[in-house]
This record gives structure tokens, C-alpha cells and sequence, in this order.
């Protein structure tokens, strides 16, 4: 699996934005992070070298 940074660096991106939203009850940061995530993980090509 040549993407693994990707998804890994994706998931990371969307955990940190989810314990922000619980911990602060505001999901900006959850958007504006999902936002540059959702597409890091569905990349065909690596984005992370």
C-alpha cells in the first residue's frame, strides 16, 4: 500500500479535529481540517513523501 502516509496523516488530521470539537463544542476546526483530510485520503498518489 504506497499511500499509507496519506491515510495515516489523514486519519491523524481528522482525530485531532474531532477532539477539538468535543473538547472546545465548536467543529470549525473539524470542517477546516476535514476539508484538507478527505481528499489526503482518497488520493491515488502520495501527497506525504
Amino acid at each position: 500500500m504506497e499511500t499509507l502516509k496519506n491515510k495515516l496523516c489523514a486519519v491523524g488530521l481528522l482525530v485531532c479535529g474531532g477532539l477539538s470539537a468535543y473538547v472546545g463544542s465548536d467543529g470549525t476546526a473539524m470542517a477546516l481540517l476535514g476539508t484538507i483530510a478527505v481528499p489526503l485520503f482518497f488520493a491515488k498518489e502520495n501527497w506525504i513523501y
